[in-house]
């Protein structure tokens, strides 16, 4: 499975999941507010899948794509779904441990952002001005 995401979006998630592992170290109207305010940045989807995982246990929620494998379970991952991962920036499933996978190379790029429109100029026929 594939949850399209925005390299934003992508580390928006990561440090959702930082403020998760913290939890029990900060204050509950600190923990609530950070939570809060990194939520805004990612879609619905994105945080509805996270918090499913998150509630089934699952910790880390996030995992990465090191070496062909999953880092959370450590099991090498189908060429397939490694190699769906590494052409654009998204979440996808480890078929393993369900946990959601990324590649950290992606992030290391700047986020283009939406594609741009190119307009296409007619032709100016040739001849006098």
């Amino acid at each position: 499975m594939k949850i399209e995401a925005t390299v934003l979006e992508i580390r928006a998630l990561l440090q959702l999941a930082e403020v998760d592992a913290q939890a029990d170290e900060l204050p509950p109207e600190a923990y609530r507010s950070r939570r809060k305010a990194i939520r805004r940045h990612v879609g619905a989807s994105l945080v509805e899948r996270y918090q499913t995982l998150l509630e089934a246990g699952r910790f880390p929620v996030i995992a990465a794509i090191e070496r062909a494998s999953c880092s959370g379970c450590h099991l090498r991952l189908p060429t397939m779904v490694e190699s769906r991962a590494r052409r654009s920036p998204a979440f996808h499933t480890c078929p393993h441990c369900r946990r959601m996978l990324y590649v950290p190379e992606l992030l290391a790029a700047e986020d283009p952002g939406p594609p741009r429109r190119v307009l296409k100029t007619a032709a100016l026929p040739k001849g006098d001005p």
